[in-house]
């Protein structure tokens, strides 16, 4: 049974949506929760289409070299799977970092409640225009800007997953992956901020912050390409973590 938390989630990822849709969606759903483990696998079949309902996830790509890359962070409020709703297969596959809490969907499913619904339609055309503006700004911050401000940003906007004694939930080693940066630079920088006193490598896994602001001095260019606006229609929010 849907419980009215998850309803009122979904009424909030598609405020458009008619009474009708969204309780269709609800009796369609079907919740997963999980600890630190794959949620959802590239090219899964039949596709599944989710919205996070607490907690953090990770989308993650397979590189040639058969390793497992971090391809993104998403949080609460994210639709996750929206280009299967074309009849495609997951680009990416999405595992838990922290506890989270799923609603999931068969793609064709959700596909056939939505199109019932022009207005549900009309939510999904605005994530799909969001995600988009979100690409752009990706790839003008790759493309202009340098590997030190990267991997400052991403240590500066996901503090409480980059940093810890033991293990980070975000690997030393996946930080490249994220920021766009060869592992090779990445070390290169952490040792650089390392003899600068700015952050800590602990053994063979642990990473600490010492100097924040002097890593946010690091992310600032940055600022030059600011992100979409978060209030814009079919925005997503950032995990808080």
């Amino acid at each position: 049974m849907i419980q009215p938390l998850s309803v009122e989630a979904i009424r909030e990822a598609w405020p458009m949506a008619s009474p009708g849709t969204i309780d269709g969606l609800a009796r369609a759903a079907s919740v997963t929760r999980s600890i630190k483990a794959s949620l959802m696998s590239e090219d899964e079949r039949p596709s599944r289409v989710a919205l996070v309902l607490s907690g953090t996830v990770v989308a993650t790509r397979n590189s040639p070299d058969g390793r497992t890359l971090f391809a993104g962070i998403y949080g609460a409020g994210q639709f996750l799977g929206l280009a299967t709703l074309a009849g495609g297969t997951m680009t990416v596959g999405i595992d838990a970092l922290t506890p989270v809490a799923l609603l999931t969907w068969d793609s064709q499913r959700f596909r056939t409640i939505a199109d019932a619904d022009p207005a549900m339609t009309a939510n999904l055309l605005d994530r799909a225009i969001f995600a988009t503006q979100a690409l752009n700004h990706q790839i003008k911050v790759r493309s202009f800007t340098n590997a030190r401000s990267r991997l400052a940003g991403l240590l500066i906007k996901y503090e409480g997953l980059c940093f810890s004694e033991a293990t980070p939930l975000v690997p030393r080693g996946q930080l490249g992956a994220l920021a766009s940066v060869t592992t090779r630079m990445v070390s290169r920088i952490l040792r650089a901020w390392e003899a600068a006193r700015i952050i800590a490598r602990v053994g063979s896994t642990g990473l600490i912050l010492l100097d924040r602001d002097a890593l946010a001095a690091e992310a600032a260019p940055l600022a030059d390409f600011p992100a979409p606006d978060p209030s814009a229609p079919g925005a997503w929010v950032e995990p808080v973590v």
